[in-house]
This record gives C-alpha cells, structure tokens and sequence, in this order.
C-alpha cells in the first residue's frame, strides 16, 4: 500500500505523457493492485508543424478509426477476445496495452510510428471505471458548478472543509472544474446510480457510482495532460446517502 491514498499517490506520481508501453503497463498494474479497474480509450493526436505528408495521413486515419478519448473497441482475437473492454486484473492490463499500441501502430504505419511516439505526436489515454472500481466519481464542468458543489457538500456534510475541498483530478475539457474520486473499503458494494446537483447557478455536476470514465494521469485531451490535485478520499457518510436516496439507477437515468 501506497499510504493511507494509494490511488491519489500513483495517479499523482507526475509522469511524461510520453511514457513507453512498459511503462504505461507497470502504472496500470499498480492502479489495478490498488483496487482500481481500468480501460484504454482512443490516443490523443496532436499533429507536428514539421510532419510529413505520410505522417500526417497516418494521424487522420488514427483519430478516425480511434476517436480521441473514447473507448477502444472489443478485442475479437487473441487472448482478449470476448474479453470485454474493462481489466481489473494486472496479467490482463499487459496483454491490453501490448494490444494497444499494436493497434496504433498498425494504423499509423509502422513506418512512421516510431517516430510520432517519441515527439509525443501521439500519446496514450487510459481511464478508470467509477462503477467497475466500485467508486463514486464526480464530474464538474466549470468554475460555477465547482462553486455549487463545494457549497452544497458543505451543507449535506455540516463539514466546512467541504467548502475549500480540491478535485481529485484536473481534467483540460472541464476548465474551472474538475473530478473527484471516492473510494470504499473491500468488499464494500455500491449499486450503480446517478444523480444531478443543482444550485443557483447554471451549473452541471454529475454523481455516479455507475457508468463513468475517468481519464488518469498523464492522459492528454488536445494536448495538455490531465493532472492530479486533491486526494482519493473514503466515500463519506453524506455523499452515500445522498447517492443512495436521489440517485437513479442507469435505466431511468437514460429515459
């Protein structure tokens, strides 16, 4: 164990988003370790001034065939076939990246692959499964809704800390705002549900112990990286029956 914040403590060990598959294969077996469950989501391109012509048409194939930060498709063949998307067992985090940048490369070319890695032209993305890690995350989508939910988590809680509380996780597509992880003893269970928090302003925060994706460190969304601020902290008291009394389950979240 990392601590007293083992998932805080490897997502904020500051790394290049440039890091080599072995790498990316060792990070993510200690975030599995850690209780945490994993999967890869579309590279992020950001294309060279200096790039050639060939290089350039291997990059708009790529963010065609893998769109930027969503889930890579099913394995059909292999060791994963039938696998599904999502690994919370350290053997299979190394045959999924193996996987994943076989994937990039043969798409790219591999030609040119080499030398798109290294100038960070690509750049792996990887996530965490709120529901299948069995956590709680919050999504915040700017400055105004951090302000509603630091206020309405100070009220639920009683708690002024609430109040100056740090997002887990900087995230460049929520600018102002951020994600917050939670997390909860073994064996402690939590039902997927989702619920909205609403204040006086317009504001979109989202709660869920269900279907969310949380990019990790050093992922990159247009290429700045996502970054580690606050902690992982236990899911307190107040946000679980809060979840639990106000929370949808996914099939009326999505009516």
């Amino acid at each position: 164990m990392l601590g007293s914040d083992p998932i805080a403590a490897l997502l904020g060990a500051g790394m290049d988003p440039r890091l080599p598959e072995v790498l990316w294969k060792g990070y993510l077996r200690r975030l599995v370790n850690a209780g945490a469950a994993v999967t890869m989501l579309g590279p992020d391109v950001v294309v060279p001034d200096d790039a050639t012509d060939a290089e350039r048409a291997g990059l708009a194939t790529l963010v065609s065939t893998y769109p930027t930060g969503t889930q890579m498709p099913m394995e059909t063949t292999g060791k994963l076939a039938g696998a599904g998307l999502i690994d919370a067992a350290a053997e299979r985090v190394n045959v999924r990246v193996g996987a994943y940048y076989r994937r990039i490369n043969r798409t790219v070319g591999k030609d040119v692959a080499a030398g798109l890695w290294r100038r960070g032209a690509i750049t792996t993305s990887a996530a965490i499964h709120a529901g299948a890690s069995n956590m709680v995350a919050v999504m915040i989508s700017d400055a105004a809704s951090l302000r509603v939910w630091r206020q309405w988590s100070m009220q639920a809680s009683g708690d002024g800390y609430e109040r100056h509380s740090a997002p887990t996780l900087l995230v460049p597509q929520l600018r102002g705002g951020g994600m917050y992880l939670f997390r909860t003893s073994e064996g402690d269970r939590i039902d997927p549900l989702t619920m909205a928090v609403t204040g006086w302003e317009d504001c979109t925060i989202t709660v869920t112990s269900g279907d969310m994706l949380v990019p990790v460190p050093p992922t990159c969304q247009n290429g700045a990286p996502v970054t580690r601020l606050g902690p992982c902290r236990m899911l307190p008291g107040w946000l679980r029956e809060s979840l639990l009394s106000y929370g949808v389950p996914p099939q009326s979240a999505a009516a």
